[in-house]
């Protein structure tokens, strides 16, 4: 009867026999349908500055995570005064912008309407000043509108590093005040920045009471 040879299991470099390999199924990840970051009104859509307005809310949303997976749409603001609107419905996040008055803290307080919508922040459109603010200086190119500030601030088209600095430090301030418990951080913010504007403006000369001597000096 014929034999049949014997044939011993492939052995690795250390003389032992491999183990056979196991073959598992691939596995795929369904991460669902992928969500586009904006959705473009028509007016949008037709506008020449479209891609303006494109990199402009952009950056400015690198700022705010809590948008993150959220489709946001985007219109024009048409109403005449209105620098912009921002939703307050969670299911529906919009903002309206004016192509040629896009300030970044324009966008930025928008945007902090929809966290308003979530109820992330404090409803009002002082609070809403107050969180745009916090964000971050690089958003804030111009005076926010709600808040009070002294003339010379407000008055202002744009602000220079410093001030945005001093905006932004004193908003946090005042948002950590909150959280403490404060009840007035929203005047305590606008003390502050007014104190500190002072202290940096420089000074005049020093009022002092006419002496005899000056009375009767030539006029």
């Amino acid at each position: 009867m014929p034999t049949r040879a014997h044939v011993p299991p492939p052995q690795g470099r250390s003389g032992r026999p491999r183990r056979p390999r196991a073959h598992f199924e691939q596995l795929v990840m369904d991460l669902g349908p992928h969500r586009p970051l904006w959705s473009y009104s028509r007016f949008v859509l037709r506008s020449p500055h479209r891609e303006r307005i494109r990199e402009r809310l952009e950056f400015v949303r690198r700022f705010f995570p809590e948008l993150e997976g959220c489709t946001v749409r985007v219109g024009l603001a048409r109403k005449r005064g209105v620098l912009g609107w921002g939703s307050l419905d969670p299911e529906q996040p919009g903002v309206w912008v004016r192509p040629r008055r896009l300030e970044y803290f324009t966008i930025a307080h928008e945007f902090t309407h929809l966290l308003q919508a979530r109820r992330l922040v404090p409803a009002g459109e002082r609070p809403c000043d107050l969180w745009a603010l916090a964000r971050s200086p690089l958003l804030i190119d111009g005076p926010p509108c709600y808040l009070r500030l002294p003339r010379a601030l407000r008055q202002r088209r744009r602000l220079d590093p410093a001030e945005a600095a001093l905006l932004c430090r004193a908003a946090r301030e005042a948002i950590a005040s909150r959280a403490a418990g404060e009840r007035r951080y929203l005047a305590r913010f606008e003390r502050n920045v007014a104190r500190a504007l002072a202290a940096a403006s420089p000074a005049g000369p020093p009022n002092r009471r006419a002496g005899p001597r000056d009375a009767s000096a030539p006029a």
